[in-house]
């Protein structure tokens, strides 16, 4: 029951001041359990629990990750959305490879460029969530503004506009 998870841990957080039960409540099975373990990190503001919000960076359950990188984003984390930008999850890459783009970091463009020129997938309810990514990448390319994406995305951009343009007569 998810109202009687939430009570028992907030008891157990009240409890326990440190970060054990945040780091335990990351551990858990429940989804709920991991965000409201994160929430607790965002307020710790301290290196601890800023690397327990890296691991939080795998978690299966995207609330989980993106409330973790969030946090990191909105600190200016740099080591932490350096490494997280070979995650496994594409919205972990692109958002952290977005943050490092607005501070110029060459680090942003493989990752940008992966994503911005990723092929369309086949699958129709792919489709909606890959131009989200491509488009959001495509704009972390302009913050970065590093020409030598050009020489990727302007074959894709044109390929593109001939499949999407009208057939001439």
């Amino acid at each position: 029951d998810p109202a009687l998870r939430e009570e028992a841990f907030a008891f157990a957080a009240k409890k326990t001041k440190g970060l054990e039960i945040l780091d335990a409540g990351l551990g858990s099975r429940y989804a709920d359990l991991r965000k409201r373990s994160v929430d607790g990190l965002v307020k710790k503001h301290t290196a601890a629990a800023q690397a327990l919000l890296v691991r939080a960076l795998d978690d299966e359950d995207r609330d989980v990750r993106l409330a973790a990188l969030d946090s990191l984003v909105d600190a200016d984390a740099r080591p932490a959305l350096s490494a997280a930008i070979d995650s496994l999850y594409a919205d972990v890459r692109l958002r952290s490879a977005k943050a490092l783009a607005r501070h110029g970091d060459p680090m942003a463009l493989g990752p940008l460029v992966a994503l911005a020129t990723a092929p369309e997938p086949t699958e129709k309810e792919w489709q909606a969530n890959w131009l989200k990514l491509a488009e959001s990448a495509l704009d972390g390319l302009g913050e970065l503004g590093d020409p030598a994406a050009l020489l990727d995305v302007i074959p894709m951009i044109g390929a593109t506009i001939r499949r999407q343009a009208p057939l001439s007569g």
